[in-house]
């Protein structure tokens, strides 16, 4: 059962505080960008790890679920450094992990955050390194597929594209990449590369964001 939160707010909720307006001109960005889409599906990726965008991609499927009242999934494909599930609330697993392996099905690992009846949360699962190439096989090809078509929005929080050769995988499952630059941080050469890579591999760019996002919390990571 899903953890809920009572008296304080969730860690959500407080980091999307944090970030305001930004998270409010992401979620109506990502919408507009796909007014005459059935489904709309949209990848959050980084340039380094750290940047924040776990907090972005979760807070922008917030205010598509909460705003628009659209069912919204949020699907973590960090396997190494999970933290989505604290963020919304939900058990850590069964997961994105599990299901690679067999050992899990979509209904068993897709939980409804608490508190925002549209939006869903598919953590990353047992934490573990992602295999080379795993993404890529038939049994993940046919998982990406199913997973990219829950609800109206379909939001992938990805690891660093710079640093994870399993998220160019990822893109041919979605329509639009956001980019998540951290201020002050993130080298000019390494959101070049993390640019490239997204377009050349033909999905459009929807934006690059300059999160100025800081916190000691141990769960903030891109």
């Amino acid at each position: 059962m899903a953890t809920h939160f009572s008296g304080a707010a969730s860690p959500l909720q407080q980091a999307i505080d944090t970030v305001q307006p930004l998270a409010e001109d992401l979620w109506t960005r990502v919408s507009a960008a796909h007014t005459n889409r059935r489904i709309t599906r949209t990848l959050f990726t980084s340039a380094e790890r750290g940047s924040g965008n776990t907090v972005l991609a979760a807070a922008c499927g917030m205010g598509l679920a909460r705003n628009l009242r659209q069912e919204t999934t949020v699907v973590e494909t960090n396997l190494l450094r999970p933290a989505l599930s604290t963020y919304l609330g939900l058990p850590g697993t069964p997961g994105l992990s599990d299901m690679l392996v067999g050992r899990a099905q979509t209904s068993e690992s897709r939980f409804q955050v608490p508190g925002c009846p549209s939006l869903f949360g598919l953590p990353a699962g047992s934490p573990r390194p992602a295999v080379p190439g795993e993404f890529a096989d038939d049994r993940a090809q046919s998982l990406l597929e199913e997973l990219s078509r829950l609800g109206r929005h379909v939001i992938f929080d990805a690891p660093p594209i710079t640093e994870h050769p399993e998220v160019l995988s990822l893109l041919g499952y979605v329509d639009v990449v956001v980019l998540v630059v951290r201020a002050r941080s993130t080298k000019k050469d390494q959101t070049q590369k993390a640019i490239q890579l997204i377009q050349d591999s033909g999905v459009p760019l929807l934006g690059t964001i300059l999160n100025r996002f800081k916190s000691d919390n141990p769960m903030q990571r891109g």
